[in-house]
């Protein structure tokens, strides 16, 4: 009975225009999309700087010999940058005194802050900056290198590894955005079934309830499951942590599932069950504009579900990360899957 009733609901999806569209484009468009973004690094590592003494020798040094690096007049600007543009590795912030305690040969504590997600070599790097800025100083200095205490900040998530290609960061993207959509189809056909009575028909027959909303679950995890393989086959990564992988996709399409549920739970009717989907799915795609983005990546976005799924696949994907990394991410997966479902099956079964 189960299986009948999924594969009634399958046919049903499909037949729904609006439905079809969206997914054949998603599953057409995106692999499109992903061929065409370039997927070679960008290895370009500037700097940014916030010299507050304009008058001293290192701020006229670097205004007359221009490099990869930017002058910002406040550290708030350096610091948005070094969050938001992407353009730069490192920000450096100097005190107006930092000249003067460097002349008289007092430890000096200078502050770095990385962007998110920058190259692993760039401690190396900086360390260059230092002794340029050391000798620019004082030259005395240079010879006691190690009077400057480095303080490192690391803005953002701190996913230390080789630069990413622009393709690579829209991997875990295209998944979670064509697995959305199951969101208002299972939420609109629950909907439906419960409003035309079609559900309290088939639950007086030899249909249980139980085995109702079994199928109901398992029609659309076969459907979110089924297009997150397909865009990984196509885009050519289920070769990555395969196992671990296809953990997380099934794990995510459960969560989608189960958000499907409680939005039918919410509905009243087709029209509310649309309007309240975008509302569950506009703060969803949010925690997935932080790959490309990183600095956007703050802590309040856990309570966010689709973080787990967005952050899950962002690291097994782009940076080899094993079970015991995203252990943690699996496990809400299953526990917000569990809870979305339960809410809203129990939700539904009081308007029978």
């Amino acid at each position: 009975m189960i299986g009948t009733l999924v594969v009634k609901d399958i046919k049903l999806f499909v037949r729904n225009r609006f439905f079809l569209i969206v997914t054949a484009l998603g599953l057409v468009l995106y692999p499109i999309i992903y061929f065409l973004i370039p997927d070679q690094v960008d290895e370009s590592l500037g700097m940014a700087f916030y010299i507050e003494d304009r008058e001293s020798a290192l701020y006229q040094r670097l205004t007359d010999e221009p490099g990869d690096y930017v002058l910002f007049d406040t550290e708030a600007e350096m610091l948005t940058a070094l969050q938001e543009t992407g353009d730069y590795f490192v920000g450096l912030s100097l005190p107006a005194d930092l000249s003067a305690a460097a002349a008289r040969g007092e430890a000096v504590e200078l502050n770095a802050y990385y962007a998110p997600g920058v190259p692993a070599e760039a401690r190396q790097i900086f360390h260059d900056v230092l002794v340029l800025f050391a000798n620019a100083v004082n030259p005395e200095t240079l010879a006691n290198l190690t009077r400057f205490n480095e303080t490192e900040f690391v803005l953002g998530n701190d996913l230390m590894g080789a630069p990413l290609s622009l393709r690579d960061r829209f991997v875990p993207l295209f998944l979670v955005f064509i697995v959305m959509i199951e969101i208002f189809g299972l939420a609109t056909l629950l909907n439906r079934d419960v409003e035309n009575g079609t559900a309290r028909a088939l639950i007086t027959g030899p249909l249980r309830l139980h085995q109702f909303f079994a199928g109901k679950a398992l029609m659309g995890l076969i459907l979110a499951f089924g297009q997150l393989l397909f865009l990984s086959a196509v885009m050519g990564v289920l070769g990555v942590s395969t196992l671990l992988l296809l953990t997380t996709l099934l794990l995510g399409s459960f969560l989608m599932v189960g958000t499907g549920f409680f939005v039918a739970a919410l509905a009243k009717d087709n029209t509310s069950a649309m309007a309240w989907a975008i509302v569950f799915i506009i703060p969803m795609v949010i925690p997935s504009m932080t790959v490309l983005l990183p600095g956007l990546s703050t802590g309040w976005m856990e309570i966010i579900p689709s973080y787990y799924f967005v952050d899950s696949l962002h690291r097994i994907l782009n940076f080899g990360a094993g079970w015991a990394d995203v252990s943690r991410n699996l496990a809400m997966l299953l526990i917000g899957g569990a809870a979305t479902l339960a809410i809203g099956t129990t939700a539904i079964r009081r308007k029978f």
